[in-house]
């Protein structure tokens, strides 16, 4: 019987939160619902109904479990069980603009396309008919991917198709932004920094979300570091929006890039993404951005308070940064090397955008690097760079620098024992000695890692699709990266999977997203014994 209810009280704390994060969500709609009624665009009614169902399910979950969930904390296990449902719900609850969109448009948008005939052009959102779709647009969004399922609605024009047909909404669009813009520092970090609900056993969830081998504290209280956080979180992206307006975009579109560069997720208003803007100062600066956003945080912390000293003795920082320099050289190389009639500035600009993209797994393109086919080298590049990641602490996803850096230290050092059996070496990092606990815990992920790439790969080759399209899509979907190669290529979308291959692509993001283990330890049959 105490077990019983010991499980009980675990499920009310679980129905407890999640009614606080579908609140936290329908707040954040509210700006996507007040733009889509400026606009009197078609959207409006579905965001209207999205706030609506989120406020009321929310609302309800969260004061039926209130006095049982004030009876219990949040433990070790709990933190790993509320991330990995949070996110879920997240992504299920985000879904609704999208769909509700399409089933309660004025427009009749599902109607309609379900009455045309065969080859006739269907009306923008349709994709946001089925579920699945939203679904994946969602989890996409808050995961920081940055893969879309819109075959066509995104603009060429500011507000129209390349055919001259109104494009999707500002109020839609918005919303995938803010999606990326939650997600980028974790919903459930959001929740910590904002929720005093969530101060008692708040480790345990800031510890479960954040991305990374470790976790750096950077107040005695959690949800004070996490309000940090969000703190150097919004003030770069302040100075990004400000400087993105300087570059000719409108208020709109300077809002969704910033959000979408800053979270390194990837979503662009525009079908060609920043290409649409032929800019090479909004390129520069979103260079610059994504290298930032793809830092860990708490160096830019650091910063805010004029110590830039921890930049420099990082072993992690020093590494990134030459990574997205020898790539940048090598694939600036190869182009060159082509003599494909590029400048060479335009070129550095093109490999560098194109490195920082990937590096951090934001996801955006400024060029079709699908046609480096006369550039092997940089094309076997783009291909490496699916498996980099940006630094622990940072929005990127991605394996993570300072796993690379662990993994080639215990390669070395294993060659030395190989010749010294009897000698004792550590491991060090940044002068510290790397625990065996943390070691056997970087080789373990990036085993997993690697196994899921391979399975996701069969998956999606057992779909239909061709090696190069399943292995890429199944490591960029991991990796939240958002573009691939073959037929998820940076100018192409993931509407080619089927239903099931939605699916299988949203849950590995969203293992990507939280470092794999917080979601496999949910399957693991003593995890849910006493």
């Amino acid at each position: 019987m105490a077990r019983r209810l010991s499980w009980m009280l675990r499920v009310a704390l679980l129905g407890h939160l999640t009614g606080a994060l579908m609140l936290i969500l329908a707040v954040a709609m509210v700006p996507s619902a007040l733009l889509a009624l400026y606009d009197q665009a078609p959207d409006a009614p579905g965001h209207i109904a999205a706030v609506g169902v989120s406020v009321s399910v929310g609302l309800v979950l969260f004061l039926l479990t209130r006095s049982a969930a004030q009876r219990n904390s949040v433990g070790h296990r709990e933190g790993f069980l509320i991330v990995g449902v949070g996110w879920l719900v997240a992504g299920l609850v985000g879904a609704l603009p999208y769909y509700f969109y399409a089933l309660f448009s004025p427009a009749d948008i599902c109607g309609v396309a379900a009455a045309l005939p065969a080859g006739a052009l269907p009306p923008i959102g349709v994709d946001f008919c089925s579920f699945t779709n939203g679904a994946f647009e969602s989890i996409s969004g808050f995961t920081t991917t940055g893969a879309s399922i819109i075959s066509d609605g995104l603009w060429t024009e500011y507000g129209l198709t390349a055919d001259g047909r109104p494009g999707l909404p500002r109020g839609i669009l918005l919303w995938r932004s803010m999606t990326h813009f939650l997600g980028g520092m974790g919903i459930v970090v959001l929740g910590v920094a904002i929720l005093p609900l969530l101060g008692v056993g708040g480790m345990q969830l800031f510890k479960a979300e954040v991305p990374g081998p470790t976790t750096d504290k950077l107040a005695p209280r959690v949800a004070e570091t996490a309000r940090l956080l969000w703190e150097v979180y919004l003030l770069l992206s302040a100075v990004l929006f400000v400087l993105l307006m300087l570059g000719g975009m409108d208020a709109f579109e300077s809002a969704c890039h910033t959000m979408a560069t800053m979270a390194t997720g990837g979503f662009s208003t525009r079908a060609a993404s920043v290409a649409g803007f032929h800019s090479g100062y909004i390129e520069w600066v979103l260079i610059v951005f994504m290298f930032l956003a793809g830092v860990n945080f708490t160096l830019h912390w650091a910063a805010r308070h004029g110590n830039l000293r921890p930049f420099f003795r990082d072993p992690e920082f020093r590494i990134y940064s030459g990574v997205v320099v020898l790539a940048t050289v090598a694939i600036t190389g190869s182009l060159m090397f082509a003599d494909q009639g590029f400048e060479f500035f335009e070129t550095v600009r093109i490999a560098a955008f194109q490195v920082l993209s990937l590096v951090t797994t934001t996801g955006y393109a400024s060029f079709d690097f699908e046609q480096w086919t006369y550039a092997p080298v940089a094309l076997l590049l783009v291909v490496v760079l699916l498996f980099s990641g940006g630094m622990a602490g940072s929005t990127g996803g991605g394996i993570k620098i300072v796993r690379h850096i662990i993994m080639v230290k215990l390669w070395v050092r294993e060659l030395f024992l190989l010749s010294h059996p009897r000698a004792v070496r550590p491991v060090r990092l940044g002068g510290n000695p790397v625990t065996p606990d943390v070691l056997r815990a970087v080789a373990a992920f990036i085993g997993a890692y690697l196994a899921l790439v391979m399975l996701g790969t069969g998956y999606f080759t057992l779909e239909g699709h061709d090696a190069l399209t399943a292995f890429t899509c199944a490591a960029s979907s991991l990796g939240n990266v958002g573009p691939g190669l073959g037929e998820v290529g940076p100018y192409d979308n993931y509407a080619v999977l089927t239903v099931l291959g939605k699916w299988v692509s949203a849950v590995l993001m969203i293992m990507g997203r939280l470092e794999i283990y917080t979601i496999l330890v949910l399957f693991h049959p003593s995890f849910w014994r006493r």
